[in-house]
This record gives C-alpha cells, sequence and structure tokens, in this order.
C-alpha cells in the first residue's frame, strides 16, 4: 500500500515557490514522481461508477503538476475518454507540439471540466493590463469568449513562446496561472470521481 495517499501529494504540489512551466524542461520533483505512480489505481477507484477510468486519469494529472510529462503521457495515451483526450492535449502543449494538443482538445469537445473555467479565467483577465499585438488579441478573445476553448489557450501559449518576447516575465505568470486554474477545473472534475480525490480543497 502506498503510503502517501493522494493527500500528502497535492499538500506537497500545493507548497511548490512557482507555477508550473509553460513547457517544462525537467520533472520538478522526481521523488514525488515517484509516490504518484505508487498510488493504488484500485484503492481510488473505490466503488465509483467510473473509477476505473478516473483512477489513472487523477494521477496523470498529478504528474503533469509535476512537470513530468512522460509519466503522464504514458497514463494517458491508454485513456480512451474525453478527460483522457483534455489531459492528452494539456501534455502535448506542455511540450511545444501545439497541433498535436489541438488534436486532442478536439477530440475532447466541451468537457464539464471547463464549464466553471471560463469565468475564473475572465476574472483573471480583467484584473491584469492589457498586451498588445498579437499576444493581447489572444488573451482578449479569451477573456470575451462565452466558454473555455483548451485550443485558443494553445494558440496563446504557442503565440507566447514561439513569436513574441518569450522573456516577458509578467505574461509568463499570466499564462501560467492560466494554466493552473485549466490543471485545477480538470483536478476537481476529476476528483468527484476517485476515491480521496476531494479531501484537498483546490
Amino acid at each position: 500500500m502506498n503510503d502517501m495517499p493522494s493527500v500528502k501529494v497535492i499538500a506537497m504540489l500545493q507548497g511548490r515557490q512557482s507555477l508550473p512551466a509553460l513547457t517544462p524542461q525537467y520533472v520538478w520533483h522526481p521523488g514525488l514522481a515517484q509516490d504518484i505512480a505508487a498510488l493504488s489505481e484500485e484503492e481510488l477507484a473505490g466503488n465509483h461508477p467510473d473509477g476505473k477510468l478516473s483512477a489513472p486519469a487523477w494521477k496523470a494529472a498529478l504528474h503533469l503538476w509535476n512537470d513530468d510529462l512522460e509519466a503522464a503521457h504514458e497514463l494517458v495515451q491508454e485513456l480512451h475518454s474525453a478527460t483522457g483526450s483534455a489531459l492528452h492535449g494539456i501534455v502535448h502543449r506542455r511540450e511545444g507540439d501545439y497541433d498535436n494538443a489541438k488534436y486532442w482538445f478536439m477530440r475532447s469537445g466541451d468537457h464539464p471540466a471547463y464549464h466553471g473555467l471560463q469565468a475564473r479565467a475572465a476574472t483573471l483577465l480583467e484584473k491584469e493590463p492589457s498586451s498588445s499585438g498579437t499576444i493581447g488579441q489572444a488573451l482578449n478573445a479569451i477573456r470575451h469568449q462565452g466558454s473555455w476553448n483548451p485550443s485558443l489557450f494553445a494558440n496563446t501559449i504557442e503565440i507566447h513562446e514561439t513569436r513574441t518576447n518569450g522573456d516577458d516575465s509578467a505574461l509568463r505568470s499570466l499564462l501560467e496561472r492560466l494554466q493552473q486554474q485549466e490543471l485545477e477545473a480538470m483536478l476537481r472534475f476529476i476528483g468527484g470521481r476517485v476515491a480521496g480525490g476531494q479531501d484537498e480543497p483546490l
């Protein structure tokens, strides 16, 4: 039995001094990656109706929080569900493979995890000064869209990472905060479908 349940893993991840990078170059905490991998999917699944599908998705989302794209990818490529597709898209976006990311986002459709995300994202963007140029137009589109569009967010990150000054720390911080809102939305959704997934508020 794993001696570090999800609640302890989340507590460690919440203690990070910096948010997960848009395109991470290394795993944040290699030891924690082992703890996440050791989480029992059988115990996570519990008696939940879709627990067997949700347990590996939960672990994949935790791996994403830990910047372990390889471990997350190994799990999501076996998940043939809307949640698996959404997480798969996030993996590829963070790898910098934006076209592949948008393919998986298209397959995930209007995921239920996104339904409260747009309001949170719009509130965050309303508090930030407007950016100019193409990146400003993309952020403005995110702010005013009717529902969360992960492909538009992927486009925005691509603009920042490949077409603009990627050293703009304020803009990078904003995109990382939006990314964290997205990840926490996925964790809240999946957490309601696994044992112990709602023990720690996100």
